[in-house]
């Protein structure tokens, strides 16, 4: 598994169902800034700082308790993990990691994760996916956020695979942008890119690019 190229994959809109399906929270907001020189760790040394930080795990918990991953995660996890190592890099916060690693293994996906990276550095998520990519040598992600999919191409990520939601449709992606329309196309691309290159340009081609 240590021999495969890493693959970075997100869970909102990726692995994980949103709300209702409607996945609403897609940013389309390009302008964001570039990643400090220096990136420290979240501090955890005041009383206000650990009481907060605890209030936002209940939070955290309430929002994503009882999400369902989306159709076909499994047998697309099961597919890519033969061609790649799977990683996943989340923008959600440090404090839900427990949460993550039991939904995964609730739903049979843990397996296929080789690590999971969630935010613990005070960075959006956008430029904390960058910094985790950067810092590990990943050169291709999975994500379902037209502004975290620009940001990325932008500032260096070599392969962005962009899962297809009306909200990320018709932003002036790079290059290295490439829509699909979820996992299983993905898997398909990357087992047979000549194949799979149709289905992924029709995929573009419906969603207006």
């Amino acid at each position: 598994m240590d021999r495969l190229p890493v693959l970075g994959l997100d869970l909102d809109g990726v692995l994980v169902q949103p709300p209702l399906g409607w996945n609403v929270a897609i940013s389309r907001r390009l302008a964001l800034p570039r990643l400090p020189a220096e990136v420290p760790r979240l501090r955890l040394d005041t009383r206000w700082r650990q009481n907060y930080w605890l209030a936002r795990t209940g939070l955290e918990i309430a929002r994503y308790a009882g999400r369902r991953p989306l159709p076909g995660v499994a047998e697309a996890l099961a597919a890519l993990a033969t061609v790649r190592q799977l990683e996943v890099v989340s923008g959600r916060r440090w404090v839900v990691r427990p949460l993550v690693r039991r939904w995964l293994e609730r739903h049979g996906l843990a397996p296929y994760i080789a690590a999971v990276h969630l935010n613990d550095r005070p960075l959006a998520s956008a430029q904390f996916k960058l910094w985790l990519l950067m810092t590990r040598g990943i050169a291709e992600h999975v994500d379902d956020d037209g502004a975290t999919a620009y940001y990325l191409a932008r500032h260096g990520v070599d392969a962005v695979y962009l899962c297809d939601w009306p909200r990320n449709r018709g932003l002036p992606y790079p290059p290295s942008v490439r829509r699909v329309r979820d996992l299983r196309d993905l898997a398909s691309l990357l087992a047979d890119p000549l194949s799979a290159g149709a289905r992924t340009d029709d995929s573009s081609a419906r969603s207006g690019e």
